[in-house]
Parts: structure tokens; C-alpha cells; sequence
């Protein structure tokens, strides 16, 4: 389990970013944590996570190196962000309540479609990928200062850096993947 330490602020967020002002904090966090968890972490590997992770936690008592401090506020907190804003629009239109699962509706507003949310989501992981790219890149050409970054550690739950955060599908082919057998027409 990830400690919750959270390299992006609520505060951070409403200020660069089209999330409204009124938008609840509870709703906004957990996706922050998840976000970080599942992008970010791989992105840096297990060592210099948990390094930045208790940088951030111990910074009231130590302040934190200038490397580091670039690393968060010109690498990092461009990915997390957008990262985070491709996966909110479902969590804060959706809530689990008492009697069920329930979709937000006003008078006034209307509901996002899901192809509306696809795009929306699409749009923004296409800003975080390539921030993340970036970041990457940024870490890459400079191990001398991250330590870290070269070497995660070791052992079962130790994560790898990612050398890239773009991601596409290939299509192989409609029987790619299949083997065919020497009776009939049929297809495993």
C-alpha cells in the first residue's frame, strides 16, 4: 500500500486547471491518489517515488533540495494534473449512495454522454502523456541528479521507470493471435 502523500493540492488544481471552484475536495483527492499511483509511480520507479513522496511528507522540517523542487513543479505536477483531469469527469458525475449508484442532474445542467466523457477523457491523457514523456526525457538525460531514477531498488513490489507513457493499441489482424486446426473451418 502507497503512503497518501499527494504531490498535487486541491488548491493546485482549481487554480490551473477548468475544474470549477465549487467542486468538493472528497471528490477531487481520491482520483488525485489513484492517479499518482498508477501513472506517476511508474513513471519514476519505486525509489524515486517514495524518495519525493517523503520529501513532500517531511518538508515542514527540511526543506526540499532545488533538484527536486524542479522536478515536482516543472515535470510532475504537469503530467499528475492532467492525468487526474482525463479520469474525474465519471467520479464526479457518478456517486455510490445508500440506495445505490446514482448520476449527478440539475434543472439547469445537462448530462455528459459518454462519448462526451471519452473525448473529454481522451483530450486530456493525449497533455498528460506527453508531459509525462517529457518528464521522462527530463529524468533520463539527467541521472546524475535523480540517483533514483537508475536504481528503483529491488524485490517483488519494486516498480521499473517507464521509458515511455505513450500508449496506442496495434491491430494484428482479425486472426491474429489464432491458430488454426487441421479439421475444418474452425478457429481456436
Amino acid at each position: 500500500m502507497s503512503k497518501k502523500i499527494l504531490f498535487l493540492s486541491e488548491k493546485y488544481i482549481k487554480e490551473n486547471s477548468f475544474v470549477s471552484d465549487n467542486v468538493n475536495p472528497k471528490d477531487l483527492l481520491p482520483t488525485v491518489k489513484a492517479v499518482q499511483d498508477i501513472y506517476i509511480h511508474p513513471m519514476l520507479g519505486t525509489a524515486l517515488y517514495n524518495k519525493l513522496q517523503d520529501l513532500v511528507m517531511n518538508q515542514n522540517t527540511t526543506p526540499i533540495p532545488a533538484d527536486y523542487v524542479s522536478l515536482l513543479d516543472y515535470y510532475i505536477l504537469d503530467a499528475l494534473l492532467w492525468y487526474a483531469l482525463a479520469d474525474m469527469p465519471i467520479p464526479l458525475q457518478m456517486k455510490l449512495v445508500n440506495k445505490g449508484v446514482v448520476q449527478r442532474a440539475d434543472a439547469t445542467i445537462a448530462v455528459s454522454s459518454t462519448s462526451d466523457r471519452k473525448e473529454l477523457h481522451d483530450y486530456c491523457k493525449s497533455k498528460a502523456e506527453w508531459y509525462a514523456q517529457r518528464a521522462i526525457n527530463y529524468l533520463r538525460a539527467n541521472t546524475d541528479k535523480y540517483p533514483d531514477y537508475i536504481d528503483p531498488g529491488t524485490g517483488c513490489d519494486v516498480i521499473l521507470p517507464d521509458r515511455t507513457q505513450f500508449s496506442t493499441g496495434i491491430f494484428l489482424g482479425a486472426s491474429a493471435g489464432r491458430r488454426r486446426r487441421n479439421f475444418g473451418d474452425k478457429y481456436q
